[in-house]
């Protein structure tokens, strides 16, 4: 966490700006009246390349590669014979491997800033995303990301603050290189910046990184658990208990409110994922479960100083990135230099290390929100078998109240949500830390309703991931469609 002194900062009230605000905001206002007004985008010009040059809101083409597909598959789905087997696939009405169905829902691509030359620090809070599911993606497939609407409320307490807050909104569609909707997606989160006094603008301001101007609560100061042999009792009987449902339908009918699925277990985790081009991004470790299930292998993993079993080799327990895919920015842990190496090798240019998910030597790192919304999927596919298909997965972390919490109180946004407040028995909880690494990521979830729409057999379930002490650092609500026996 870095500090700034408050006095440093000009005081901002809702609706008030200054000349070097009201500039920036102008321009950012004048393209989000574009995006909202431009109306249905042309698929068929979008896809052909065709499209007027100056069309607002057209994003990113993302290419769904095999071996991109694959490496995300190895860090979630080692077992799970649908993401692995192409036969298996086709026989649960695939056409072959599939995606993750949020493979191209990239937030970083679609979540538009507070204008950055109009802020001077930058503090992040009540990211809460959406995605819709109309459209299987496969290796091969061209994803074309396109912005359909853009909305920022200011939400500067009324008495004036040191903090610009402001609660950003962003949706949009994606298609592939049918015209086909792959996903409907919204972003959502609250900037609160600052912007110095011009007396006490330092003199080699204009010259730092990003990481001197981001602001974060001090997360690591949670306990940094130290993990004994009966942790990993506990994890090995959760992992024992764990449901693959596989070819076995799972049936509307079934189904009642209240069932809790099998809890799933991942961790300790190493290292975390790191933000792409790709909606899943690169980097990260996966969960040795296997080899701590099996007797023999566990005898020859190495115990660091924080409890944590390793295989000796890290290569067996970080996949390899595919050429070509890079993080937007590479961790500084002891293997930065290394990945930085191999990325620079593979693609001939350099990354910023300015990293605010990673950190130096042996400290901790905040783990990124699609990470958590990637256990997730795992644990609700391993529940709902073959035969269902996601609707709808929406996630969030740090509400405001855990910003508080941390010594950074922030105002509410409109837009955020409280999943664990629709489930019953989490009624009185919240996301009440962040995920570092190191953590373990235990999730759980249960059905809070059923229903018919559109001719479709639909279940919600809210689900939240824990940490060892219990603390929730994420949470989120799923729409899957199951089998009917009808």
């Amino acid at each position: 966490m870095r500090d700034f002194n408050k006095e440093d900062f000009l005081i901002r009230y809702p609706g008030v700006y200054d000349e070097k605000e009201q500039v920036a905001l102008d321009k950012f206002w004048a393209e989000a009246e574009r995006i909202n007004k431009r109306g249905p985008i042309d698929v068929q010009d979008l896809v052909n390349g065709t499209l007027p040059k100056d069309t607002p809101g057209i994003g990113p083409v993302i290419k769904a590669t095999e071996a991109m597909i694959k490496y995300n598959h190895s860090k979630y789905e080692q077992e799970n014979p649908l993401y692995n087997d192409a036969e298996h696939a086709k026989r649960a009405g695939y056409l072959d491997i599939p995606a993750y169905f949020t493979f191209a829902a990239h937030d970083d691509s679609y979540t538009s800033a507070f204008p950055e030359e109009a802020r001077d620090t930058l503090l992040v809070s009540q990211a809460c995303h959406h995605v819709e599911n109309f459209c299987e993606i496969y290796a091969g497939d061209e994803l074309y990301l396109t912005f359909d609407e853009r909305k920022m409320v200011d939400i500067t307490p009324a008495e004036g603050s040191v903090y610009r807050s402001s609660a950003l909104y962003n949706a949009g569609t994606i298609y592939n290189q049918r015209g086909e909707i792959v996903n409907k997606v919204s972003f959502h989160y609250v900037e609160s910046v600052k912007t110095y006094k011009p007396e006490k603008r330092p003199a080699d301001f204009g010259s730092r990184g990003f990481a001197d101007i981001w602001e974060d609560p001090d997360w690591c100061s949670k306990e940094d658990h130290y993990y004994t042999d009966e942790d990993y009792e506990y994890f090995k009987s959760i992992w024992r208990k764990e449901e693959l449902r596989g070819e076995t339908p799972r049936y509307w009918e079934d189904v009642q409110i209240g069932d809790e699925p099998a809890k799933t277990l991942e961790g300790p985790m190493i290292e975390c994922a790191l933000p792409s081009q790709f909606g899943q991004g690169v980097g990260g470790t996966r969960t040795m479960k296997k080899e701590i299930l099996d007797d023999e292998i566990f005898k020859t993993m190495i115990r660091d100083e924080h409890g944590i079993y390793r295989l000796p080799n890290p290569d067996d327990y970080t996949p390899a990135i595919p050429d070509g895919a890079r993080p937007a920015f590479a961790i500084e842990d002891g293997r930065g230099e290394e990945l930085n190496e191999k990325l620079d090798a593979a693609e001939g240019t350099g990354v910023d290390t300015s990293d605010i998910h990673g950190a130096e030597g042996d400290a901790r790192a905040a783990i990124i929100n699609f990470y958590g919304r990637d256990l997730a999927t795992h644990h609700l596919t391993s529940w709902m078998g073959d035969a269902a298909r996601f609707e709808s997965l929406s996630w969030c972390i740090m509400p405001p109240e855990t910003h508080a919490a941390y010594g950074k109180p922030v105002p509410t946004s409109p837009y955020f949500i409280h999943w664990l407040q629709q489930a019953p028995k989490m009624a009185d909880k919240t996301v009440n830390t962040h995920g570092l690494t190191r953590d373990i990521a235990e999730i759980s979830s249960v059905v809070v309703d059923k229903y018919i729409r559109n001719g479709k057999y639909l279940v919600k379930l809210i689900w939240w991931i824990n940490d060892i002490n219990g603390d929730i650092w994420i949470d989120g609500c799923a729409e899957i469609a199951l089998p009917h026996k009808e």
